[in-house]
């Protein structure tokens, strides 16, 4: 596993296009998010072991899957669903979770994130209230982990690159 951690080789996924989901890729970005989720873990000490749960966890869409919802910030369907699937909108949660809450609104998801794995709390405002060890981690890294009231079009973005430079962080 500590081999995988701090791989830098171009076999694996990387983000700079910020990869959508599809069925071709979809093994490769839970993958990819069960690795994101476990650096971080790690270095807060709070290891989850994600890459192995492969069998226990499916990604999680932290958008509804409700154009609806999201017509002020998008012209069609087609947009939406393409910014829905970018992994700035995903993680990795036990299967039991993302079927009781995969179709809620973020504001009922988010309260729930807190107490599924790290990146999920992360999206959460107590993530960052009495949690000195995260904080410290936060403040050294200098990664742009926040949390967010509202789940946006521009949440997803900030979301895609700070996956990106966990990665990046990881591997220097």
């Amino acid at each position: 596993m500590n081999k995988i951690l701090k791989d830098t080789s171009s076999n694996l996924l990387k983000l700079e296009n910020s990869p959508t989901l599809n069925r071709s890729n979809k093994n490769a970005i839970k993958v990819l998010l069960s690795l994101i989720t476990e650096i971080v873990s790690r270095a807060t000490n709070t290891s989850d072991y994600m890459l192995n749960k492969e069998e226990e966890i499916e990604i999680e869409h932290i958008w509804a899957n409700h154009y609806e919802d999201h017509v002020d910030e998008f012209t069609n369907n087609d947009e939406f669903v393409s910014v829905r699937n970018n992994i700035g909108d995903l993680l990795v949660l036990p299967r039991s979770f993302n079927r009781s809450y995969g179709d809620k609104v973020y504001s009922e998801k988010v309260k729930q994130y807190f107490s599924q794995n790290i990146l999920a709390q992360t999206l959460n405002e107590q993530k960052y209230i009495n949690n000195p060890t995260f904080l410290r981690f936060v403040q050294d890294s200098s990664l742009a982990f926040k949390s967010y009231n509202e789940f946006t079009r521009t949440s997803i973005n900030e979301r895609a690159e700070l996956y990106k430079a966990i990665l990046e962080w990881n591997w220097r």
